[in-house]
């Protein structure tokens, strides 16, 4: 039985970590496009591991890998070359590099060894641009290509997040059978009927129910969302569900008018995104974290949930 599937046969909820880039730009570390977090696997290793440990020493039982944009597209993007590699055998390096600096984290911080390293799976293009998703060759290419990077460089499981359309979870899911490893696979809507590229939630949902992903988790939305749409998704599929939320606009001014006007706008603190977290605990939540503009704060609050239903 594989190290997630274990956690979930014990029945309590399951801490994943708090965002990287996020937090990386936080510390000071450079995350312009095209790599945003993957530059400082380049320029600030050191950090990326700092921020892994601060997520486990607050509790977070899974950290993810600091590879959302380490696939060899990016790089190319990026007119970067490691060495004199090429664009392919740079992204494996860079993920490797990753991985290896998840796993050091955990030798160092972590009392035994059991916090799972995620492998980070996420879409070939901007999250929030699915009209750029490629077509379904390409994206069964590229996201086996990153796989098995993660897969060579001893993730212990996938995470594959922030899928945003139909094509793309499709061909995910197509590529994360051939590998032995649970994984956990994340979707990211804008209702709780709709993915973010407007399909309908319910049409991704058969998909996914034939894949059978060890978690369904949400990611990357408000937490005044979560709800309504596990909710929903439990109507849906049987699979284990989870969740982790951003925390809205921090720049954002704290006026009470736009708090009810526009929500996805507020800044939710580390209490605030607690009460969230304990009703999507509530109604069957299973895996919760944090996601962008969250940190370990966040889940030394979180940290609370652990302990059965």
């Amino acid at each position: 039985m594989g190290a997630l599937k274990t956690l979930l046969e014990s029945g309590r909820t399951i801490i994943l970590d708090s965002a990287m880039g996020t937090e990386l730009q936080q510390r000071g570390c450079a995350v312009k496009l095209p790599l945003w977090s993957a530059q400082a696997l380049i320029e600030r290793p050191d950090t990326i591991r700092h921020i892994h440990i601060d997520n486990i020493d607050t509790g977070a039982d899974i950290i993810t890998t600091n590879t959302f944009r380490t696939q060899r597209r990016t790089y190319e993007k990026a007119g970067y070359r490691y060495n004199d590699y090429d664009f392919a055998a740079t992204a494996k390096y860079f993920t490797a590099e990753a991985v290896d600096i998840a796993k050091e984290a955990v030798m160092i911080a972590a009392e035994e060894d059991d916090v799972i390293v995620a492998g980070c799976i996420a879409p070939l293009e901007d999250s929030y641009r699915p009209d750029l998703t490629p077509d379904t060759d390409i994206l069964c290419t590229e996201h086996y290509e990153h796989m098995k990077n993660l897969a060579d460089a001893g993730a212990d499981i996938f995470i594959s997040e922030t899928l945003t359309n139909i094509r793309e979870i499709s061909a995910v899911l197509n590529q994360l059978h051939k590998f032995e490893l649970d994984n956990i696979l994340s979707i990211t809507p804008r209702s709780d009927k709709e993915l973010f590229s407007g399909e309908p939630i319910s049409e991704a949902v058969s998909i996914i129910n034939k894949y059978s992903p060890d978690v369904l988790c949400v990611n990357c939305i408000h937490p005044h969302l979560v709800e309504p749409v596990l909710t929903y998704l439990k109507t849906l599929t049987d699979i284990p569900l989870g969740a982790y939320a951003n925390i809205g606009d921090p720049n954002y001014k704290d006026d009470p008018k736009h708090k009810e006007s526009d929500p996805m706008k507020r800044t939710v603190t580390p209490d605030e995104y607690l009460k969230y977290a304990q009703k999507w605990k509530s109604i069957g939540a299973r895996v919760i974290g944090g996601c962008c503009g969250t940190n370990p704060l966040y889940i030394a609050k979180l940290n609370s949930l652990k302990g059965k239903k």
